[in-house]
């Protein structure tokens, strides 16, 4: 396949007319501008044996090359809605919405509880302009399961790459044949990196590597929390930044890199200093204490959420 490198792609690719100031763009700038890359464009991914990144062409899909882009090379902040019903995880979607954030996640609890079949189309129903990603945190029957997120209008398959390659490359031939039959609605497939299980950084490295070998388009590194529960230290140790960094450091030039795991406003901050992109405010909302904040007034949600992402994209 035809090697491409950044200088190839148009310009369109680049540029976004609804950017912040810091680089921080908007939901609605975010999936809009997805659509309009030029035909020609194309994602590439990194081969593992050229750790400074060789690019191979994938499947071209301009609008999720676009959303790919954007999220390597420009802060992106996702909001994960880990609740019990429907009703909350709308209100605290909208919030979250409100104060800035880019892409919305139908956490895994919502999804076991209220269905797949359910959230999904609701979400969409209800955000119609936002990039929606199923936490699903598949382990095996990738296939099967990215379908039922994808018809319901989800753009983002989220599994755990514990499940290998098998299961990602099934998810990604789903995604595919998706993309085939819209040109227009981004559909991406990340691969969950769960720490410390994955880890040290050396391992988490070379998970990322096959991961992004087997066609998925970014990966997750994910600070576990019943671990971070059991052993604070984790946290204190700076444990899921060390892993972050290693795995950035080897494939954050051909694929985004995102980072999640109760994280505070502060260790993103750090993070962002050091190149990442790509964060995921849990329910703690940025806050360092770890406490989940999903029952306060929507009003508060935005004023944390958008304090978070005030503070890293000043980094």
């Amino acid at each position: 396949m035809e090697r491409r490198k950044a200088s190839d792609f148009p310009r369109g690719l680049l540029d976004l007319s609804h950017e912040h100031q810091h680089g921080h763009i908007d939901r609605r700038s975010f999936l809009i501008a997805a659509g309009a890359m030029t035909a020609g464009a194309t994602f590439a991914m990194m081969r593992p044996e050229d750790a400074s990144a060789q690019q191979v062409a994938k499947v071209t899909h301009p609008a999720s090359a676009r959303v790919v882009d954007r999220l390597r090379t420009r802060f992106t902040f996702q909001i994960s809605v880990d609740v019990a019903t429907l009703e909350q995880g709308l209100g605290v979607a909208a919030a979250a919405l409100a104060g800035g954030v880019n892409i919305v996640e139908m956490g895994t609890p919502l999804l076991k509880n209220q269905g797949v079949s359910n959230v999904v189309p609701a979400f969409r129903r209800k955000f119609p302009e936002a990039l929606l990603l199923a936490d699903m945190k598949t382990m095996d029957g990738g296939g099967f399961e990215a379908r039922a997120v994808y018809a319901g209008g989800g753009n983002v398959v989220d599994f755990l790459a514990l499940a290998g390659v098998d299961t990602a490359t099934a998810i990604c031939a789903v995604r595919d044949e998706f993309k085939r039959t819209d040109p227009e609605l981004p559909r991406l497939v990340f691969a969950d990196i769960m720490v410390p299980h994955q880890g040290p950084a050396a391992q988490a490295v070379e998970v990322a590597v096959r991961m992004l070998e087997a066609g998925v388009d970014a990966v997750g590194v994910h600070l576990q929390a019943d671990a971070r529960r059991a052993d604070p230290t984790l946290i204190e140790r700076h444990y899921l930044a060390d892993v972050a960094r290693a795995i950035f450091e080897r494939v954050g030039r051909a694929a985004p890199v995102q980072v999640v795991g109760g994280l505070s406003a502060a260790e993103a901050k750090s993070l962002a200093q050091a190149g990442l992109r790509a964060f995921v405010i849990s329910g703690n909302l940025g806050q360092p204490d770890g406490r989940a904040r999903y029952d306060l007034p929507p009003d508060q949600i935005e004023r944390y959420v958008a304090g978070f992402i005030a503070e890293v994209s000043n980094a």
